[in-house]
């Protein structure tokens, strides 16, 4: 009886997963609006980062690399259940700035973007309000701004099927900084 009872609750706390985001979703205009159970949207985002890169030779020796401005993009799928929303994360390796591939991405993603997943999460709700405030803080890319550049340093890509918007977003949001590591 303990056990049924027990199961009975984990899917009333499940359904209300659901409810939550549905709500906090349904006050905002989104692309996320668009999304039945079964579905998914997907969130490119490209941001420059300062770095150094380290080369490591066969033989063992390293080599300190100068200070460099570096693009990495990130891509978060997102696929609503019946129980809330699962989120498969990944990530490009490290592309020489300025990155004029990205806007490449509004049509087809590429197979030289090479993601590797990195790890699949349930959505939280601190993390589906970074992604409707990056939503909503970013500003639509003109054709000035499909490549990043020095202006236009960290960019967000949203696709649902043929639906896309490709944002600007002013100043260092990233979504991977909102994630529990």
């Amino acid at each position: 009886m303990k056990c049924l009872a027990t199961i009975f609750l984990l899917i009333i706390g499940f359904g209300g997963k659901a409810q939550w985001a549905d709500s906090l979703i349904g006050t905002h205009n989104t692309l996320l609006q668009k999304i039945v159970a079964g579905d998914s949207i997907v969130y490119y985002q490209c941001h420059v980062e300062d770095a150094t890169q380290q080369l490591s030779t066969a033989s063992g020796q390293t080599i300190q690399g100068t200070a460099q401005k570096y693009t990495i993009t990130e891509k978060y799928v997102l696929t609503k259940t019946s129980s809330g929303f699962l989120v498969k994360y990944y990530t490009s390796s490290l592309s020489v700035f300025p990155n004029k591939k990205f806007s490449g991405l509004k049509i087809r993603e590429r197979p030289y973007w090479q993601f590797v997943h990195v790890k699949t999460f349930v959505l939280t709700e601190n993390f589906l309000k970074i992604l409707l405030a990056l939503e909503k803080k970013g500003r639509e890319a003109t054709e000035f701004d499909f490549g990043i550049t020095k202006y236009t340093t960290n960019q967000l890509i949203l696709k649902h099927r043929k639906d896309f918007k490709q944002l600007v977003i002013d100043g260092n949001y990233v979504l991977s900084k909102g994630l529990d590591h």
